[in-house]
């Protein structure tokens, strides 16, 4: 049924989707899409690392400084930000859907 309860819960398609196979331990810079506002990620991958606008890194030792990429994340608001670094510690495929 349009425009009833259920259909209020369920998120738009998005303006854009990219996706991803990452390499082993091998940082991938993604470029964000103009205009985009949100990204949401689906993945793959047991564990991957995001971070906005620099180079991802899986910690090898403690990160104290605030400077960590972050494990899993569901999304980001990505206005202003031109790139993600995304890591994994193995294979994967990581897919990004961006919201204008």
């Amino acid at each position: 049924e349009s425009g009833g309860a259920f259909s209020s819960l369920l998120r738009l398609p998005p303006t854009y989707t990219d996706a991803r196979i990452l390499a082993a331990n091998t940082n991938e810079d993604h470029t964000v899409p103009t205009g985009a506002r949100f990204v949401i990620f689906s993945s793959t991958c047991a564990e991957f690392y995001a971070k906005q606008g620099g180079t991802a890194a899986v910690p090898a030792a403690d990160v104290t400084n605030g400077s960590s990429s972050e494990l899993n994340p569901v999304g980001y608001f990505v206005s202003g930000v031109t790139t993600i670094g995304l890591i994994s510690p193995t294979v994967c495929t990581i897919t990004m859907s961006f919201y204008q």
